[in-house]
């Protein structure tokens, strides 16, 4: 089945192209992910490593260096929820990375709770926002912050 010329890119296709882009990222390439994105100052990513980025120019400098930071691997996902509207779709999932990282002799194992936003440019799917942090199990905050203390 072909595309309509005006039609706008199917948002499945999109989805494709961000897991794409992210296993080639746990290998060490960021030119993927950097393509998705919308080179826009609205975009930003809350990456699970601190921190924020706001601007494409902060976005795009934050995944050079995370690409410095994988040495091979792969990630896989378990999406939770996919919504589409006309212009603007998110996605949410538990994205689990196998890789070797800078500094380490044997491969690290972490998940992540992840939220993906998309703005339609153009009829091209873009990712406007990345928000990833580490998936842990459910606790009672007062105990957290008690032990923080």
């Amino acid at each position: 089945m072909t595309q309509e010329p005006d039609a706008p890119e199917p948002f499945a296709r999109a989805v494709a192209r961000l897991h794409a882009a992210l296993a080639d990222v746990a290998n060490g390439d960021v030119a993927g992910i950097k393509a998705l994105y919308a080179h826009a100052p609205e975009a930003t990513s809350f990456y699970g490593w601190g921190g924020y980025e706001k601007g494409w120019d902060e976005v795009s400098r934050r995944w050079d260096w995370a690409g410095t930071q994988f040495k091979g691997g792969r990630v896989s996902h378990r999406n939770l929820t996919t919504v589409v509207g006309a212009d603007i779709a998110y996605t949410t999932d538990i994205e689990t990375f196998e890789a070797r990282m800078e500094g380490m002799a044997a491969p690290a194992r972490w998940s992540n709770r992840v939220t993906h936003v998309f703005r339609l440019e153009a009829g091209r799917w873009r990712l406007l926002h990345r928000h990833a942090n580490r998936l842990e199990e459910r606790y009672e905050p007062a105990a957290r912050l008690r032990l923080a203390g």
